[in-house]
């Protein structure tokens, strides 16, 4: 995995359902800065860029599917080991479901880095608009979200 930090943002553009009627999340994945900031909900980017769709299923499964690619022939999709992106594509659909499930709202940024010298990429996890009561709350939150969750071991 590139050792530059990936960006997952999420975009209700690609939001679906499952014939269960399981809420399923769309993600963009990006490879720097620069395109984060460029990119435009729900549009085929002219730059490097993979859409993917995290679902919530009801027996308590989460699944990570991947619905298309942008700029095919990029050099990083050459660089980029596709089994490290599937790796990275399961992780972030447990951590992004994970916190769905603790506080009822979708991150809209997932910020993933491979750690030094680890097998383990860590995600910084991010809300626009997450709002929390006080600090003893958010405390909380970051205790629920730390507490027992199966891709810190992954």
């Amino acid at each position: 995995m590139s050792d530059s930090p990936l960006y997952l943002i999420y975009d209700p553009a690609f939001d679906d359902m499952d014939a269960e009627g399981c809420p399923g999340f769309g993600f963009i994945l990006v490879f720097d800065e620069q395109d984060l900031d460029n990119y435009q909900s729900g549009e085929n980017p002219p730059f490097p860029a993979v859409s993917m769709l995290f679902t919530d299923h009801a027996d308590g499964s989460i699944s990570g599917d991947l619905l298309g690619w942008a700029q095919l022939d990029a050099e990083i999709f050459q660089q980029f080991p596709l089994g490290q992106f599937f790796q990275l594509m399961e992780q972030a659909a447990q951590v992004a479901i994970n916190a769905y499930r603790q506080v009822g709202q979708v991150p809209d940024k997932l910020i993933a880095q491979l750690l030094p010298d680890d097998d383990l990429i860590q995600f910084d996890v991010q809300f626009a608009t997450l709002e929390l009561n006080d600090a003893e709350a958010e405390s909380q939150l970051a205790k629920q979200m730390m507490s027992g969750r199966p891709y810190l071991d992954s």
